[in-house]
C-alpha cells in the first residue's frame, strides 16, 4: 500500500464519529416498530414510521449538500449528532404514538445532516478517496452490528428507558468526535449547483440501484420485527436475525477494506446475488434456523453491495460537487424509506405477505446492477 493511500489520524476521527452515530441510529431500529406495536401502532401506523423521518430527511437534502460543497461538513455532523440525540429522549419520555413520530421527524433531520455531510467528508480525501469511503463504510457495518447487539441486550435485560438512554449517550459522543474533525480543503466551484457535473451514468444507475434495495431493506426492517411481535415470538428472535444479518454485513465490509485491489462494480454485483438468495429465503420462512441462514446471505450482500455502490457513485463527480452528488445519492435511501413500506404493506395485505413482495423488489434490483458493470466495462468505475 502506498504512502498516500493509508489512512490518517483525521480519517479515523471521522470513521470513529461515524461507527457511534450509527450505533445510535441503527441500534435502535429493529426495536422501534416493536416499541410502536406495545404503544398499540396499526400495520399502516407502523409502516409511517418510516414515512415520518424520510419527509424531513429529503425535504433538506439539497440545502446540506450546498452547505457541504461550502465547506459546512463538519458544523452539519456536529448538529445532525445532537438532534439525533434530541429524538431519542422524546422516544424515551413518551407514552403516545403521537410522540415517537414527532422523533422520527427529528432524527430525519438529524439524518439528513449527518449521513451525507459524512459521506462527502470520505470522498474529498484526494488518493485516499476510495479507500476512506470503504473504510467509512465498514465503521457503518460495525455500528450496525453493535448497535442492535449492544441495545438489544440492554432491552432484553432492562427495558425501553434504559434502551433509548444508551443510544443518546453514544450520539453524543458522536457529536463530540466530530467537533474534533479537521475538514479537507477542496477547490471551490465556478458557481450553480452543477447538475450536470454530478448525473453521470454511474451516478444515476448507483443511485436507482440504491432506491430499488432500499425499499426492499426497509420493508424487510419494518415487517419483519412487526411480525414476530404479532406472533407472540420474543424480543430475542428479533435480535438474534438483525444481528446475524449485521454481523455478516460487517465482515464483508471488512473483507473488502482490507482487499488492496477492490472492484466496485463486481462488488455490487455479488452482493446483489447474495441478497436475493437471502430475501427469498427469509420470504419462504421468516422464522426459527432457516431464517437466520438468511440473515447470514442478506447481510453479505449488504456489506458488499452498499460500499461498492458509495464507490461508483461519488468518485466520478468533481470533488468540489460531491457535497450535492452525496446528497442526492443518500436522500435516495430515505426516498425508499419513504414510499417503499406503505407500499409494500399496501400491495401485499399483511406483515407475512410484505416479505415475498420484498424479495420480490430485491431481485428487480439486478437490472441496474448489469448496466453499471457494462457502462463501467467490467468494474473500470
Amino acid at each position: 500500500m502506498s504512502r498516500d493511500n493509508r489512512l490518517t489520524l483525521n480519517d479515523w476521527i471521522l470513521n470513529i464519529s461515524t461507527l457511534l452515530y450509527v450505533i445510535s441510529l441503527l441500534g435502535i431500529a429493529p426495536y422501534l416498530p416493536r416499541y410502536a406495536v406495545a404503544l398499540g401502532a396499526s400495520e399502516t401506523e407502523v409502516s409511517l414510521l418510516a414515512t415520518s423521518y424520510a419527509l424531513t430527511a429529503i425535504a433538506l437534502r439539497f440545502i446540506v449538500g450546498y452547505l457541504n460543497d461550502k465547506g459546512y461538513a463538519r458544523t452539519l455532523m456536529v448538529t445532525g449528532s445532537l438532534l439525533n440525540a434530541l429524538a431519542l429522549t422524546l422516544y424515551s419520555t413518551s407514552g403516545s404514538l403521537a410522540l415517537v413520530y414527532v422523533g422520527r421527524l427529528v432524527q430525519g433531520v438529524s439524518v439528513a445532516l449527518f449521513i451525507p455531510a459524512s459521506l462527502y467528508s470520505a470522498s474529498v480525501t484526494g488518493a485516499r478517496a476510495s479507500r476512506v469511503i470503504v473504510w467509512r463504510a465498514t465503521m457503518w457495518g460495525l455500528g450496525s452490528a453493535l448497535g442492535p447487539a449492544i441495545l438489544g441486550f440492554v432491552l432484553v435485560r432492562w427495558s425501553w428507558q434504559p434502551l433509548f438512554l444508551a443510544a443518546t449517550l453514544a450520539s453524543i459522543a458522536a457529536a463530540t468526535m466530530s467537533s474534533l474533525y479537521k475538514q479537507e480543503a477542496v477547490a471551490v466551484s465556478g458557481g450553480g449547483f452543477g447538475f450536470r457535473e454530478v448525473l453521470t451514468k454511474p451516478f444515476i444507475l448507483a443511485s436507482v440501484t440504491l432506491f430499488t434495495y432500499v425499499v426492499g431493506y426497509q420493508s424487510l426492517s419494518y415487517f419483519l420485527p412487526s411480525l414476530h411481535e404479532i406472533e407472540g415470538l420474543p424480543s430475542s428472535e428479533t435480535a438474534a436475525f438483525f444481528t446475524i444479518m449485521a454481523f455478516s454485513n460487517l465482515a464483508s465490509r471488512l473483507a473488502i477494506s482490507l482487499k488492496q485491489n477492490f472492484n466496485p462494480p463486481l462488488g455490487a454485483l455479488a452482493g446483489l446475488a447474495a441478497s436475493i438468495v437471502g430475501y427469498t429465503i427469509v420470504a419462504i420462512e421468516p422464522n426459527g434456523q432457516i431464517a437466520l441462514i438468511a440473515a447470514v446471505l442478506a447481510g453479505l450482500g449488504l456489506g458488499l453491495l452498499f460500499p461498492s455502490l458509495q464507490v461508483i457513485s461519488l468518485l466520478g463527480v468533481p470533488e468540489y460537487r460531491r457535497g450535492l452528488a452525496a446528497s442526492i445519492y443518500t436522500a435516495m435511501f430515505d426516498l425508499a424509506a419513504l414510499v417503499g413500506p406503505p407500499i409494500v404493506i399496501t400491495i401485499s395485505g399483511g406483515y407475512r405477505e410484505s416479505l415475498v413482495t420484498s424479495a420480490i423488489v430485491i431481485a428487480l434490483t439486478a437490472a441496474p446492477v448489469i448496466l453499471i458493470n457494462r457502462v463501467t466495462r467490467g468494474g473500470k468505475s
